[in-house]
C-alpha cells in the first residue's frame, strides 16, 4: 500500500531534487556564460539591424500571421504566464527559489537595458517592449531576455517535463516577438543570450542541484524492475551524471544500483560533455541516452562473465515508470578503497591484474580503473565492477592507459615496489615495459592525480621501480628549449626590418600608419582582441580529433596557447616540435606518433583552406573582384577607397622573402651544411616514425574524428575572419564574410608555407594586399595588417605564458 503511494506521488514530480538537496557551482554555467556572452558580441556588432539576414527571416516568420495573429499574441503571453507558473510552484517548498528567480531576472533586465543602449537603442524603447507587444521593433528583445534568465535558472531545479516546456514557451516566445513586430530576429537571438548569461551568473552566485534521485524513489524504481528492495541507501561512489545506491533485496543479498536519473542535470549534453572533455578526456556520448547506457554496460558485462572475468553478477537493468534508467548488480565484497592497506595482500594485486588481462583479452578496455572499481570479495578474490566507460573493440593505445592506472591504483593502495612486483608478475617484463610510456600525470584522472600527490611516494619513484623491475632503460623525454634573451631581440629585429621592408615597398610612411592607428576606434579592437584567445579553442577540438589516444580538453587547449608564445620568442619549427612531441609524450604517445599528430592536424587545416579557397572562388559569394563598401572615415585615405596600386609591390615582399631565403641557404656555408647533415637524419627519422604513423593514421577510419578535425579548423578560419573583419571596422570599413575568409585563408595558407619564423612579415604583406585587392586604401590595409598581427600573434603571448607555466606547473611538460 505504501509503495502504490509512492509511485502515486513519484509519477508526478514537479522537481528533479529533494527540498534540501546540495547545490554546487557547475563548469558547465561557465561555459555557458562564456557563449552566451560571446554570441552577445557578435550581435552586438551587428546591431541594431535590419540585416540583409533579418529582412529575410523577418519575412518568412511574419508570413505566419497567416494562422492569425492572436495566436501569436498569445504565443508572446506565455512567456510571463509561463514565468508565473514557476513563481507560484515555488510555494510547494521551495520558496528559496523567488531569490534566484528575482536575481536572474534583474541581472537580465540591466544586461538587456546596457546592451540595447550600446547598440543605439533608448533605455525608454526597451523598457516600453517589456510591457508591449506592439512595434517598433527594439533591440534587445527586453521580455524575452528576462523571462528566458527565470526559466533557464528554474532548468536545474523542475524534473525534464517541465524543463522541456520551458524551453518551449522560449521558443514560441522569441519568434512571437519577431511575428508581432517588436523585434528583428537579431533582437531575439540577443534576448536569448542575455537570458542564458544572466541565469548561468545565477547559477554561479548560488549553485544548482544536480537531480539526484531519493532513495524511495530508487525503492520504487527497483519494484517496477520487479526487485523488492529495502535499506535502500546512497553509496559511497562519486559518478559524474549517474547516482550509486546500495541496497538488499528479498533475500537480504546486497546490491549495487546505478540510476541514470531523468532528471539528472549532469547527464545534461553540455554538462556530459564538459565532464568528458574536463575530467577524463573520453569522448561523450553525445547520441546514447539513459537507456543505451545501462545497455551498453550490460552488454560489456555479460561478455565479461561469459568469458569467466570476474564481475559483479548483473541482476537487472532497464527502465522505471518514470523514465529513470537502472542496471542492479550484486554487491559481493568491499570496493578497494575501503579496504585497511594491511589487509590488501600480494595475491589480490596479481588477481586484480590477471582480471583486466583477462577482460582486455576480449578486446574490451575497462576505461576507468581505479579503486572504487575494484572489488574485494569476503573470500579475498577480486571482481571488477561498473563496466558503464567500457569500450569494446578497444585499440593498444586504451588498454595500455587500462594498465597504466591499474599500477599507480594499487601502489596507491599498498606501495610502489608491490604493486610493480605485481604487475611483473603478471604481464612480465614486457607487459611491464609498454607500460613505461604511459606512467604519466596526463593519463591519469584527476582525483587519482591527487591522491598521488598527497602520497609518500611520487610518480617517478613508481616508474623507477617499474624500470628496475622491466630490466630497461627509462624513456627519456625530448628536452625543451628555454627562452633566451637573443631569442626575444632577433624576434624583435625580425619584425621590425619586417615591417620596415612593407611600408617602404607600399610607398607608405610611418607617420602616415601611427596617424590612422591613433584615429582607429579601439572598442573594435578590444572586441577583436577578446574574441582572439576563441581561435584556439576551435583548434584544439581539432587537435583532439587527430589523436587516436583520449585526451584531455583542457591540456589541449592550453598547449595551443603555449604554441603562440614559443611562436613569437622562439620562432622556430623545432621549437615547436618539441613542445609538441613533449606533450604527447606526456599521454604515452612515441615521439614519432606525436609527430604524426602534428602532421595530420596541419594536413586537415590545409584541406580546410583549400576547400574554402575553392568553394568562394566557385559560388559567387563575394571575393577579390567584388565592390566594396566602406566608409571614408579615416583620417587619411580619405579621398579614396580604391587605392591599390601598391598591391603588386606588396605581393613582391613574399617572393623575395622566399628567393632571399633560397639564396641564403646556398650562398652561407653553416646554413648549407646544415641542411646538408640533416637529409640524412631526417631521413633516419622518417622511417622510425613510420611506423608509429600507422595507429595514428587510423583515425581517418573514424567519421566522428575526422569531422572533429575539420570543423576545429573551419571554426578556427571563420573566428579569424570576423576577427579581421572587427580590426578593418576600427578603421571606419567594412567587408563581405566571404572576402574576410577568402583572404585570412589565403594568407594563413601561404605564410604557413613560407620558411619565415612565425611568418612575420609574411603575413603582414599578405594581409595588406589582400585588403587593397578588396578596396581598401594602402594605409588602411597596412594598419588593419597590423592590428590583425597584434590580437592574434604579438598579443597572445602574454596569456601563452601563463599557459606555458600552467602546463609546467601540472606535469604536461
Amino acid at each position: 500500500m505504501q509503495l502504490n503511494a509512492r509511485r502515486m506521488v513519484r509519477g508526478f514530480r514537479v522537481f528533479s531534487s529533494a527540498a534540501d538537496a546540495g547545490r554546487v557551482r557547475r563548469p558547465t554555467d561557465i561555459v555557458l556564460l562564456g557563449l552566451a556572452l560571446f554570441g552577445i558580441a557578435v550581435l552586438t556588432v551587428m546591431a541594431p539591424g535590419p540585416s540583409a539576414f533579418d529582412t529575410a527571416l523577418t519575412s518568412v516568420i511574419q508570413s505566419l500571421r497567416v494562422f492569425g495573429g492572436w495566436m501569436w499574441q498569445i504565443g508572446y503571453a506565455l512567456l510571463a504566464i509561463w514565468v508565473l507558473v514557476l513563481l507560484l510552484l515555488t510555494l510547494i517548498r521551495r520558496v528559496r527559489l523567488l531569490v534566484d528567480y528575482l536575481v536572474a531576472a534583474a541581472i537580465a533586465l540591466g544586461l538587456a537595458l546596457l546592451t540595447g543602449w550600446a547598440a543605439g537603442t533608448p533605455v525608454s524603447e526597451s523598457m516600453r517592449s517589456l510591457v508591449s507587444a506592439d512595434p517598433p521593433a527594439v533591440y534587445v528583445a527586453v521580455r524575452v531576455a528576462v523571462t528566458t534568465a527565470v526559466i533557464v535558472a528554474a532548468s536545474p531545479h523542475l524534473a525534464r517535463p517541465f524543463r522541456y516546456i520551458g524551453r518551449a514557451v522560449v521558443l514560441i516566445g522569441a519568434i512571437s516577438a519577431v511575428v508581432l513586430g517588436s523585434s528583428l530576429p537579431i533582437g531575439a537571438a540577443a534576448g536569448l543570450a542575455v537570458g542564458v548569461a544572466a541565469a548561468a551568473i545565477t547559477h554561479l552566485i548560488f549553485g544548482s542541484p544536480g537531480g539526484r534521485p531519493i532513495s524511495a524513489n530508487v525503492a520504487v524504481a527497483l519494484a517496477d524492475l520487479g526487485i523488492e528492495a529495502h535499506d535502500v541507501a546512497e553509496a559511497n561512489v562519486e559518478l559524474s551524471g549517474v547516482a550509486m545506491f546500495t541496497a538488499r533485496d528479498s533475500a537480504d543479498q546486497p546490491l549495487l544500483v546505478k540510476v541514470y536519473g531523468r532528471d539528472a542535470w549532469d547527464g545534461q549534453l553540455i554538462t556530459s560533455t564538459w565532464t568528458a572533455l574536463q575530467n577524463k578526456g573520453q569522448t561523450p556520448r553525445i547520441r546514447a541516452g539513459r537507456t543505451e547506457r545501462v545497455d551498453h554496460e550490460a552488454v560489456a558485462t555479460l561478455m565479461a562473465e561469459r568469458a569467466g572475468v570476474s564481475v559483479l553478477p548483473l541482476v537487472a537493468v532497464g527502465r522505471s515508470s518514470d523514465g529513470d534508467a537502472l542496471l542492479v548488480t550484486r554487491l559481493s565484497g568491499t570496493f578497494l578503497t575501503d579496504v585497511p592497506h594491511d589487509q590488501i595482500t600480494d595475491t589480490m594485486l596479481q588477481e586484480s591484474w590477471r582480471q583486466v588481462v583477462a577482460l582486455q583479452a576480449l578486446g574490451i578496455s575497462h576505461g576507468d580503473i581505479d579503486a572504487a572499481h575494484i572489488v574485494v570479495r569476503d573470500e579475498g578474490t577480486v571482481a571488477l565492477a561498473d563496466l558503464g566507460a567500457a569500450s569494446m573493440g578497444a585499440g593498444r593505445s586504451a588498454l595500455m592507459v587500462d594498465r597504466a592506472r591499474l599500477l599507480v591504483t594499487l601502489a596507491i593502495a599498498t606501495d610502489a615496489e608491490r604493486s610493480v612486483a605485481a604487475a611483473a608478475a603478471v604481464i612480465g617484463q614486457d607487459g611491464l615495459a609498454e607500460v613505461l610510456p604511459l606512467l604519466q600525470p596526463a593519463v591519469l584522472d584527476r582525483p587519482t592525480r591527487k591522491q598521488v600527490d598527497d602520497g609518500e611516494w611520487s610518480l617517478d619513484d613508481l616508474r623507477t621501480a617499474a624500470v628496475a623491475a622491466a630490466g630497461v632503460e627509462a624513456p627519456e623525454l625530448i628536452q625543451l628549449r628555454r627562452v633566451t634573451l637573443k631569442s626575444v631581440l632577433l624576434t624583435v629585429l625580425i619584425a621590425v626590418f619586417a615591417y620596415w621592408l612593407i611600408t617602404q615597398l607600399a610607398g607608405v610612411d610611418f607617420q602616415s600608419i601611427w596617424a590612422e592607428l591613433a584615429s582607429a576606434d579601439w572598442a573594435w579592437l578590444i572586441a577583436a582582441l577578446l574574441l582572439s584567445p576563441f581561435v584556439q579553442v576551435a583548434y584544439s577540438f581539432s587537435t583532439m580529433g587527430a589523436s587516436i589516444v583520449p585526451l584531455r580538453y583542457w591540456p589541449v587547449l592550453m598547449l595551443q596557447y603555449s604554441i603562440q608564445f614559443i611562436a613569437l620568442v622562439l620562432p622556430s619549427t623545432a621549437a615547436r616540435l618539441a613542445l609538441e612531441i613533449r606533450f604527447f609524450e606526456k599521454f604515452g604517445i612515441a615521439g614519432g606518433a606525436a609527430v604524426s599528430i602534428g602532421m595530420l592536424d596541419s594536413f586537415s587545416g590545409f584541406v580546410v583552406q583549400i576547400a574554402l579557397l575553392i568553394l568562394i572562388t566557385i559560388s559567387g559569394l563575394p571575393g577579390f573582384t567584388s565592390s566594396l563598401t566602406g566608409s571614408t572615415t579615416s583620417s587619411t585615405d580619405s579621398t579614396s577607397t580604391t587605392d591599390t596600386s601598391s598591391s603588386p609591390n606588396v605581393l613582391a615582399l613574399a617572393i623575395a622573402l622566399i628567393v632571399l631565403g633560397a639564396i641564403l641557404t646556398l650562398v652561407i656555408p653553416k646554413f648549407r651544411n646544415r641542411v646538408r647533415t640533416a637529409i640524412p637524419r631526417w631521413r633516419e627519422a622518417a622511417k622510425k616514425h613510420a611506423e608509429a604513423a600507422r595507429e595514428v593514421l587510423t583515425v581517418l577510419r573514424h567519421p566522428a574524428k575526422v569531422g572533429q578535425m575539420l570543423v576545429g579548423n573551419l571554426g578556427s578560419q571563420v573566428i579569424q575572419a570576423i576577427i579581421l573583419g572587427l580590426c578593418l571596422k576600427a578603421f571606419g570599413y567594412e567587408a563581405a564574410l566571404s572576402q574576410l575568409i577568402l583572404i585570412n585563408t589565403a594568407v594563413s595558407l601561404f605564410a604557413g608555407l613560407m620558411p619565415v619564423p612565425g611568418g612575420m612579415g609574411v603575413a603582414e604583406a599578405g594581409f595588406t594586399a589582400g585588403l587593397q585587392a578588396i578596396g581598401i586604401p594602402s594605409t588602411v590595409a597596412i594598419s588593419t595588417a597590423i592590428a590583425m598581427r597584434l590580437v592574434t600573434f604579438y598579443l597572445p603571448p602574454i596569456w601563452g605564458s601563463a599557459a606555458m607555466r600552467w602546463l609546467r606547473k601540472s606535469d604536461y611538460l
